[in-house]
């Protein structure tokens, strides 16, 4: 952590194998949660990229309430990386104008639980075009602080620069 207690989380997902780019949409309608949705397949695959800025230990993942095991990729003095996969196999295709959330919660040693949630649309596995039309997802960064109770806050900077 930093000296002040903040530290930057960047998340990105990418489609496996080959780490092909995942899509994201503006919602035009004010009836959803979040002003952009990421876009997914049904029966695929995908790899979550995260790191952190300074460098922090990762005790745990879970990504859609599911524990998922973590891949230390690389650590040095000003940042360390780690990855996860996430399967979209059995999760039915959102239905029309409908969205699902993602909660992505993380425990980072000596400093607590940071939760985020991402606003998804699952589409059929046959239905390619849809999925793979949008703003390329580049990456999700999260500032971060320590606040009471050893809770961390994560806020959306920016998704899709």
């Amino acid at each position: 952590m930093g000296a002040d207690g903040h530290f930057r989380v960047t998340l990105s997902l990418r489609r496996e194998p080959g780490a092909g780019p995942v899509y994201c949409k503006m919602e035009t309608s004010a009836r959803f949660r979040q002003l952009k949705t990421v876009k997914l397949s049904c029966e695929a695959t995908y790899r979550l990229d995260i790191s952190f800025k300074p460098p922090q230990l990762l005790e745990s993942l879970s990504i859609g309430g599911k524990q998922v095991e973590t891949i230390e990729r690389a650590r040095d003095g000003t940042a360390c990386a780690y990855s996860a996969y996430h399967s979209t196999k059995g999760i039915p295709a959102s239905s029309r104008g409908h969205r699902e959330e993602l909660p992505i919660a993380m425990r980072v040693l000596g400093s607590g639980y940071l939760s985020t949630c991402l606003q998804i649309k699952y589409y059929r596995q046959d239905d390619q075009s849809h999925c793979e039309w949008g703003a390329r997802l580049h990456c999700i960064e999260l500032d971060c602080s320590s606040v009471e109770e050893l809770r961390l806050r994560g806020f959306l900077i920016d998704n899709t620069r």
